[in-house]
């Protein structure tokens, strides 16, 4: 009898910004809390800024959500761990832009299938969250 070799089925799927930013909320607002902060003195805004993407109006000015809004219209933020001093070597940090979610997604479809699954299920919560944000800076799951 002849081996026959499996092949892996690679596919291209399109996510939405929206649902990206979804993830980020769920990371920056609440499943992420225990271990990151954000400089925003380090980060970058976005070139122009778009309102209409994770953006409000209030007593007549503009704002957005830079948390989710910058890392996906052209900025980055940058990410560090909160409790390890900005000196030490194995600090965890990192600069979040739109090739990082990019990065962040595919890992998870890769590495953490539940969680993927969750997200693409509309399902995710901010465990998944947080799972999206730590892949998306670092590769891997370093916390929790």
């Amino acid at each position: 009898m002849e081996n026959i070799k499996l092949e892996n089925i690679k596919m291209d799927l399109e996510v939405s910004l929206d649902r990206v930013g979804d993830l980020l909320c769920s990371a920056f607002e609440g499943g992420s809390n225990y271990w990151y902060r954000i400089d925003y003195d380090k980060s970058e805004a976005p070139k122009e800024i778009n309102y209409d993407f994770f953006g409000y109006e209030e007593n007549g000015k503009k704002y957005v959500f830079r948390h989710v809004n910058w890392p996906l219209t052209g900025g980055k933020l940058f990410v560090f761990d909160r409790d390890a001093e900005e000196d030490d070597e194995d600090r965890f940090q990192g600069y979040l832009d739109l090739e990082a979610c990019k990065k962040g997604l595919k890992l998870m479809a890769e590495k953490y299938p539940r969680h993927y699954g969750d997200f693409a299920d509309e399902n995710d919560d901010a465990d998944t969250g947080d799972v999206f944000l730590q892949l998306a800076l670092f590769g891997d799951i370093i916390f929790g």
